[in-house]
């Protein structure tokens, strides 16, 4: 999903074109990845979850090593929409199986659990990408991209198993329609996916630019872009780490998404003013704390919105998300050019700062009026 941020300018040189462009190969994987999934939710729970994801893993893998022969910057982008369809048949599908193997009261933790396993390979793939790349080229990067989803496809075959005697219903579009009424009639869920897809366009929007903008200051290249994007990575290893003790010391769920939302604005505000990479790495790191506080509960409230249509409702989650990423880099491109890097990155603090707090209002509220429990649909 984020290999290629860090290359951005490594292969605008060698497919002869801009940086620009090339940072929209974040929106050619993130656009088919939300569009897909209104589809692919509905019919994860018709086939079976395990076995969608194994299937679209295949189609992953393919895609990726197509990716790292890509001889034109035209094929490259055929090739991430494809891998961005693939892998919405993979990461949200994952978060669906969480919802029906574990009971609410566990969700929090074992949801961080896959966002550890999810951020872990986001950092991996955003340092590895800009040292690889420095020494052997994006290509090799992008190859071995490819053989590590198929040795994740060989893991799923060997131990992945579908529920026993789990009911599914069958895949039709009268079934599909109502299983999104349900959804919808869920006041929470206006509120979850409009708030993932301000996480997302508002998060990810400006990983395509970092190297960009530090070749530009002279502080760094794609060896030190990496390693400033990978800390919104860290930054939700640290979540992950912390989940419970952050539960009890904040006094429950809404505390840490407005929590959060502080964090998220604070790390932006040190970005906004470009300081050297070290200390903009620092600020990514506070990012991506403060975005897995809020996100991580998002996520939990949707894994309630629909229980018999659960892969739906987390594909609706990822369909909003992955919009606002895909949105993302064309919203911060404008906003550079319009009123400067400084004014963008403030007016995202901004943003993030709010939204957690009125994320955690409405869906307190919202709680409070059903009498604690799941309002009713």
């Amino acid at each position: 999903m984020r290999v290629i941020d860090p290359v951005v300018p490594e292969v605008a040189r060698d497919l002869a074109t801009t940086t620009s462009i090339v940072a929209l190969l974040a929106s050619a994987f993130a656009f088919p990845y939300a569009f897909s999934q209104p589809l692919l939710g509905p019919l994860a729970d018709s086939m079976g979850k395990a076995r969608i994801i194994k299937i679209f893993l295949g189609v992953l893998t393919a895609a990726m090593l197509v990716s790292a022969l890509a001889p034109s910057i035209e094929t490259l982008f055929a090739a991430r929409i494809v891998a961005g369809i693939a892998a919405g048949g993979v990461i949200p599908v994952a978060f669906a199986i969480v919802g029906d193997r574990f009971d609410l009261a566990d969700r929090h933790v074992a949801l961080s659990r896959i966002i550890l396993a999810a951020v872990t390979g986001q950092l991996t793939s955003s340092i590895a990408a800009g040292f690889i790349a420095a020494i052997f080229g994006w290509r090799i990067v992008l190859a071995i991209t490819g053989v590590v989803a198929f040795a994740t496809l060989v893991a799923t075959i060997l131990y992945l198993s579908p529920r026993q005697k789990a009911q599914r219903t069958q895949f039709t579009l009268s079934g599909l329609k109502s299983g999104y009424a349900t959804i919808f009639a869920d006041p929470r869920a206006y509120v979850c996916y409009g708030a993932v897809a301000t996480e997302g366009l508002v998060v990810y929007g400006m990983a395509p630019y970092v190297a960009t903008l530090l070749e530009a200051k002279g502080l760094g290249g794609i060896r030190e872009a990496g390693i400033v994007i990978a800390g919104i990575g860290i930054g939700g290893v640290i979540y992950a780490a912390l989940v419970r003790v952050l539960l009890k010391w904040l006094g429950g769920k809404f505390n840490i998404m407005r929590g959060g939302g502080v964090i998220a604005a604070s790390g932006f505000g040190l970005i906004a003013l470009q300081p050297v990479w070290p200390l903009q790495f620092a600020g990514f790191v506070l990012v991506g704390l403060g975005f897995f506080m809020v996100h991580n509960v998002l996520q939990v409230q949707a894994t309630e919105l629909a229980p018999n249509a659960r892969g739906s409702a987390i594909a609706l989650h990822s369909f909003f998300f992955f919009l606002g990423q895909a949105a993302g880099p064309v919203a911060y491109g404008t906003g550079f050019s319009a009123i400067g890097v400084l004014m963008t990155v403030l007016f995202a603090a901004v943003i993030m700062l709010i939204m957690g707090f009125t994320s955690a209002g409405a869906l307190q509220r919202l709680e409070a009026r059903s009498g604690g429990k799941a309002p009713s649909s």
